[in-house]
C-alpha cells in the first residue's frame, strides 16, 4: 500500500532536506541545517520509536576517555592524532551543553573513576601518568587532568587495602532520557518533522537529488528530496555497503533501587569496555565486548563484577537489561564526508556518541551548506 495524499502532502512531499536516522548526530544536522536555512522543510526519518541505536540506549558517559583508554589511543594513533580525537570530544561536550543547557539534559559534574581489577589491566605507573597530564593538558588546559588516589575514598566500593584509582573531576553523567526528549523538543520547535516507524531501506541519486525507498508498516514509497544525510551511525552499512562501520553490541543492566546508596561518580573499567555510574539510588553496569562471551554469559559476568566491586547492589534486584549497538571500524575517528552532490554520512561514532555526536551533526549541516 502507497501513503495517504495526507500523509504525503504534509510531510513527505516538498522536502528541501531528508536526514536519515533520527538520534543524537540525525537531529543535530536537521538543528543546525534549520539554523542556516529557516526556510527549508526539513524531514528527520527514523525507524524506532526512540531514535534507537546508541543515542536513547547509552549509559549517559559525558566523558572523553579514562586514563587507560586515552594510554591506548597514543600507542595505536600517534600523540598527536589522538589528541586531537581527545579534543573533538572535549568540544563536543561544550557544544552540547552550551546548545541545550545543563538542566535540560540532566548533566552532572560528578567526576570519573578508573578501578582497575584483579587480573585485569595494570595501573598506569606514576610517571606514566606524569606523561598523560603534560600531554593532555594541551585540550584540557590544566595540568592535573587525572590524579591518582586511594580507592579506599569512594564509599560502596569494595576496595582492597593498597589499591589505588585514577580521578577525574572533569568528567560527568548525562540523563540520557531527557537529552533525547530535549532535542526532540528543539526540532519540534523549529518546524523540522520527525517520522518515527519509517524504515529506509534504499537511497538513489537521480539527476535533481535522491529517492529514499522507505517502508512503514505495510506501507511503502518513496521520498525525493535534494539533500540528505545519512546518520544511522552502527547500521551504516545497510545503505553505504562500503562503509568502514559496524554495529558492536553492549549490553546494560540497572539495579533497583538500594537505600541510602551512597555512590555518585561515572566509573571506567578495563580501558573503557566496562563502564559504571550511579543513577540516583541505582547502579548501572555495561559493556564486557571485549570479553567476546556469549551473551548469557557476559550478562552473568557484569552482574557478578557489580555484585564484587558493589557489595550492596547484591541485595537489589536488576530493574533494567538491554542491549544498545555501538558504530565502530578501524579508526577511532567518525566518518564525515560527502556521497555526491547533496549527500552526507555522518556515522561512525565509536562509543563516543555523546561527546560528538552533535559536532559530527554540525558538521554534516556544513558540509551540506557548502555545496
Amino acid at each position: 500500500m502507497a501513503f495517504s495524499y495526507w500523509e504525503s502532502k504534509e510531510w513527505l512531499e516538498g522536502i528541501d532536506l531528508c536526514v536519515i536516522g533520527g538520534g543524537i548526530v540525525g537531529l543535530s544536522a536537521a538543528i543546525f541545517a534549520k539554523e542556516k536555512h529557516p526556510h527549508w522543510h526539513i524531514v528527520v526519518l527514523e525507524s524506532t520509536p526512540f531514535g534507537g541505536g546508541g543515542s536513547s540506549k547509552n549509559a549517559g558517559f559525558a566523558c572523553f576517555g579514562s586514563a587507560s583508554e586515552l594510554r591506548q589511543d597514543r600507542m595505536e594513533l600517534g600523540d598527536k592524532e589522538a589528541l586531537q580525537l581527545v579534543k573533538k570530544r572535549l568540544e563536543g561536550l561544550q557544544l552540547l551543553r552550551r546548545t541545550l543547557g545543563d538542566e535540560a539534559i540532566g548533566f552532572s559534574a560528578c567526576g570519573s573513576v578508573e578501578f582497575f581489577v584483579p587480573g585485569g589491566l595494570k595501573p598506569l605507573r606514576d610517571e606514566e601518568l606524569k606523561d598523560l597530564n603534560e600531554w593532555i593538558s594541551g585540550a584540557t588546559g590544566v595540568s592535573n587532568t587525572f590524579e591518582t588516589c586511594a580507592a579506599s575514598k569512594f564509599s560502596e566500593y569494595a576496595s582492597r587495602p593498597e589499591e589505588r584509582a585514577i580521578f577525574s573531576r572533569l568528567e560527568g553523567v548525562i540523563d540520557t532520557g531527557r537529552l533525547n526528549r530535549t532535542m526532540r523538543g528543539r526540532a519540534h520547535e523549529m518546524g523540522i518533522d520527525l517520522i518515527c516507524g519509517m524504515e529506509v531501506k534504499r537511497l538513489d541519486e537521480f539527476e535533481t537529488g535522491w529517492s529514499v525507498k522507505v517502508e512503514q508498516g505495510k506501507n511503502n514509497g518513496a521520498v525525493h528530496a535534494p539533500r540528505v544525510v545519512i546518520a544511522t551511525n552502527a547500521f551504516a552499512r545497510e545503505l553505504m555497503p562500503m562503509a568502514d562501520v559496524a554495529p558492536a553490541l553492549n549490553r546494560v543492566l540497572v539495579t533497583e533501587p538500594i537505600p541510602n546508596w551512597d555512590f555518585h561518580h561515572a566509573v571506567h573499567l578495563e580501558a573503557g569496555y566496562v563502564y559504571a555510574r550511579s543513577i540516583g539510588n541505582r547502579m548501572l553496569i555495561g559493556g564486557g565486548r571485549h570479553w567476546d562471551l556469549p551473551p548469557a554469559d557476559t550478562e552473568k559476568k557484569l552482574e557478578d563484577w557489580l555484585h564484587s566491586l558493589w557489595p550492596r547492589t547484591k541485595k537489589a534486584a536488576i530493574a533494567y537489561r538491554w542491549v544498545g549497538y555501538l558504530g565502530i571500524g578501524s579508526s577511532r575517528q567518525p566518518i564525515i564526508r560527502k556521497l555526491g552532490r547533496g549527500a552526507v554520512a555522518a556515522v561512525r561514532m565509536g562509543g563516543m556518541g555523546i561527546a560528538i555526536g552533535m559536532q559530527v551533526g554540525k558538521q554534516a549541516a556544513e558540509l551540506l551548506s557548502s555545496d
